[in-house]
């Protein structure tokens, strides 16, 4: 659109929106054209380098994340020699306090102003804590008492997680939001993030076990794995930290200049519908995230080799790190809401096939196959999904809670998998599982097979409801445009000032 050199700034910038919402232009474009009218970077196209330098940092965060969901509760019971049900309700008190964290961090994320913006500094500085904490939890002294392993094992699954993790995981999630406001380019991100996320959990699947073995299957080769683990880690979250920028500025001030009071901003989140069903979903979400322990113990017992686990999580995964890529322009036509939703359809066809006769591995293998299939649309959109439940706050309240809003996914992530962590040792518990035995009673294995299968299978079901009501994508537009609108004023008001 030409300028007309008869308007005021905040007037042509106003224009630019109009004209694209009267041309049905997409909520990106008309970001775009807004972001032309004022010098606005926010929205621009980000470089490669930049885009992979925040994709890595989903390396570091499942290197420390994937080998406590799908190994902590395994080595406490047959390493460290932790009963199942005691280290199940060890874990899931240890998520509900780092649960009860993200909400805090998030505030402080939000109340955060530095030269290098609200959300990477807290990636910087929660480094050297999760990456010490990780290590010295798969490194529990073998001398000491069952209690004092207890202890010991509470203290560092808190701090890896829910000081250490929550800090710099949840600020990695916030900085989707403010690294840009392209909705288009926060679903590309996504892909990239998940992909390198896909692919550690696959290799840290894969290779864990073997490597535990090669190196005498005790305590030395968890030394070694979580060392190695613990060191990529924070090279890659430095990366994210030196490779990535802040563009999108909120604010959480009042007119004063005074930022508004956290119970003020409190209620202004909790207004916001969305936060709840993202919560909701993470939570459902994550709870598989935190069974899938039981896969290594489901393919001991059930198949009959542990080693069979390698070859599940490749099955699972293969499919996801493939489709990924075709996600972005199938997103960008149907919405995120309905592919989610017809994946939650495919996902619940492969659990039923698996159930047809759970110990047979070829209908596990073609079950976990669909299943995977079925979890794309998710793992494509779902972290973006979040950005654009922020930015619906913003567009309703005209304050941007970043963090506080992530802190839906964080928590719905921690809860989620403590209470599916926990969930396979009370259950493996209550069927008599005991980890130094050499075989395992009928219900020890009938109890893997219900967690394995059959809570994927309700769980699928209620992630769909969720979804269901989820709809934000019907206003996205509108609010894409309306909030483009919004930061062009701000920028002409701040300009005339000057």
């Amino acid at each position: 659109m030409a300028k007309d050199s008869t308007r005021t700034s905040a007037e042509q910038q106003r224009a630019a929106v109009a004209l694209s919402a009267g041309e049905s232009m997409t909520a990106s474009l008309a970001a775009t054209a807004v972001g032309e009218a004022v010098a606005d970077t926010s929205g621009e196209k980000l470089k490669i380098r930049e885009r992979l330098a925040y994709g890595v940092g989903d390396i570091g965060g499942n290197l420390i994340f994937a080998p406590i969901s799908a190994f902590l509760l395994f080595y406490f019971t047959d390493t460290v020699g932790i009963g199942a049900a005691i280290a199940g309700t060890l874990l899931l008190f240890g998520r509900v306090l780092d649960g009860t964290m993200d909400l805090i961090l998030g505030t402080l994320i939000d109340r955060t102003s530095t030269r290098w913006g609200k959300a990477r500094p807290w990636i910087l500085f929660a480094t050297p804590v999760v990456v010490i904490s990780f290590v010295l939890l798969f490194n529990i002294p073998a001398g000491l008492g069952t209690g004092a392993k207890e202890l010991y094992a509470f203290v560092m699954y808190f701090i890896c997680l829910g000081v250490g993790f929550v800090g710099s995981n949840l600020a990695y999630h916030t900085l989707l939001s403010v690294i840009t406001s392209n909705s288009k380019m926060r679903v590309s991100l996504t892909v990239i993030r998940t992909f390198f996320a896909l692919v550690t959990t696959l290799v840290v699947n894969f290779v864990t076990i073997p490597v535990i073995t090669a190196n005498g299957g005790g305590q030395a080769g968890w030394t070694l794995i979580s060392i190695i683990y613990g060191v990529i880690s924070a090279v890659t979250f430095l990366i994210v930290f030196f490779g990535t920028k802040e563009r999108v500025k909120g604010t959480i001030k009042q007119d004063d200049g005074k930022k508004l009071p956290l119970r003020t901003t409190l209620g202004i989140l909790f207004r916001n519908p969305y936060f709840f069903l993202a919560f909701g979903f993470f939570l459902l979400n994550y709870i598989l995230t935190g069974t899938a322990g039981v896969g290594v113990f489901y393919a001991k017992d059930v198949l009959g080799d542990p080693n069979i686990y390698s070859f599940l999580g490749l099955v699972q995964l293969l499919p996801l790190i493939i489709g990924l890529w075709f996600m972005p322009a199938i997103i960008a036509r149907f919405g995120k809401r309905k592919l989610i939703l017809s994946g939650v359809v495919v996902t619940i066809v492969g659990v039923l096939i698996s159930l047809i006769d759970p110990t047979n591995l070829t209908l596990v293998i073609a079950g976990g196959l669909v299943r995977s299939i079925g979890g794309i649309p998710a793992a494509a959109g779902l972290f973006a999904l979040v950005a654009d439940v922020v930015d619906y706050g913003e567009w309703k309240s005209g304050v941007r809670l970043d963090g506080m809003t992530y802190s839906a996914a964080t928590a719905g992530q921690n809860f989620g998998a403590g209470l599916g962590v926990a969930l396979v040792g009370w259950l493996l518990a209550a069927g008599g599982y005991n980890g130094q035995a050499a075989t395992q009673p009928a219900s020890a294995v009938s109890m893997e097979i219900l967690l394995f299968l059959w809570l994927p299978l309700i769980v699928a079901v209620l992630m769909g409801v969720i979804m269901w009501f989820l709809n934000i994508d019907k206003n996205l537009s509108q609010i894409q445009r309306d909030l483009s609108a919004r930061r062009a004023e701000r920028a002409a008001e701040a300009s005339a000032n000057a």
